[in-house]
Order: C-alpha cells, then structure tokens, then sequence
C-alpha cells in the first residue's frame, strides 16, 4: 500500500497534524489514538529511567515501554492502512468480513497497549520520583485518552460496518469500554 505520508514515525510533527487536519483520506482518530499512546510510552518511559536511579525495575519498565511506545507507531500505519482496505473492500463485490476485522483488531490493538501504558504510568505516578510526578499523570492521562479513543472507535467501526445493527451486539464494544474505563479511573484517581 502506498503511504503519501511514508511511515507515521518518520513524520516530523508538524507534517503529522496537518496530514490530520486534511480532507479524505489518510491518517485519522486510529492514527490519532496510536501515537497519543506512543507519547505517553514515551513521557512515561523519561519517569521510569528517572526511578531507575533508586530502583534498578525502573530499567524493565523503561525498556517495556520502549516496545510500546514503538508498537504503537507501527499500530498508526496499520489503521491508515485497515481503513483504507475497508474502503476498498465495501466498494468491491464480495464480502468485507477480513476488513471489518481488522479496522475492529487494530483499535483493540491499540487499546490493550494504551491500558498497559496507562497501568505503568499510573503506578510510576504513585511509586516515582517526586519531582517527576507531573511527567507520570500526564501519561496516564495520555494514555487513558488514547484507551477511551481507540474503545470508541471499536464502536463506531462497527457500526460503519452494520455489524450488531440488525442483530446481536459484538461483545467487543463492551469489552473495550470496560477496559477504557479502567484506565480512565485509573487516571482519575490520581488527580
């Protein structure tokens, strides 16, 4: 598939939010979801190297969220790219099932990875250097924001695709939103 954009990690910021703003096709609330989730792998990751200094586990979680923080970037190509295949798909005869699938999958994807985020950070915000406290609460923040994103888009994805309107819900949308909002109190709670 072409990339007008090239790889989400190689887009300077800038480029990012513009690509973002644009009409049509392209990166959009998945893509969105995805790097907010890499963020706050990142920021959280600057907190657990600071806990490192008096906690050797500070490196583990450093190095766990490293993975995510990557994982995500990739997860930000793979929506455009599921996206862009349902599009095709619904405009083509045959079934769509493999495509709903994935636009379905990769939010899915992108939750479990922004709840873990969410997990690590919130405990780091609790248990982390004081003068990093700030640095913690924002990416549990981030990462909940990313959780509630990518749950709410398990929804709507699908519903653009008619799955659960004139029959049984898809037990994902509950799941997802249970999980989001795990990570949401999580996030409260330390406010």
């Amino acid at each position: 598939m072409t990339r007008p954009l090239g790889e989400i990690r190689d887009v300077p910021l800038g480029r990012l939010v513009d690509a973002l703003a644009a009409a049509g096709s392209g990166p959009a609330a998945g893509s969105t979801a995805a790097v907010t989730a890499s963020l706050a792998a990142g920021l959280a990751g600057k907190v657990a190297r600071g806990a490192a200094k008096t906690d050797p586990a500070g490196l583990d979680l450093a190095a766990e969220l490293d993975r995510l923080r990557r994982r995500a970037l990739v997860l930000a190509d793979d929506d455009v790219a599921a996206y862009t295949g349902f599009l095709r798909a619904r405009r083509a005869p045959g079934g769509t099932a493999a495509a709903v699938e994935a636009i379905v999958q990769v939010p899915m994807d992108v939750l479990a990875l922004a709840v873990r985020v969410n997990e690590i950070a919130a405990a780091l915000a609790d248990e982390g250097p004081d003068h990093l406290v700030g640095d913690a609460l924002t990416a549990a923040l981030l990462a909940a924001a990313a959780a509630e994103s990518a749950s709410t888009l398990v929804g709507a994805n699908l519903a653009d695709a008619g799955v659960g309107i004139e029959g049984p819900a898809d037990p994902r949308v509950d799941d997802a939103e249970e999980r989001a909002g795990r990570a949401r109190a999580r996030a409260e709670r330390l406010m």
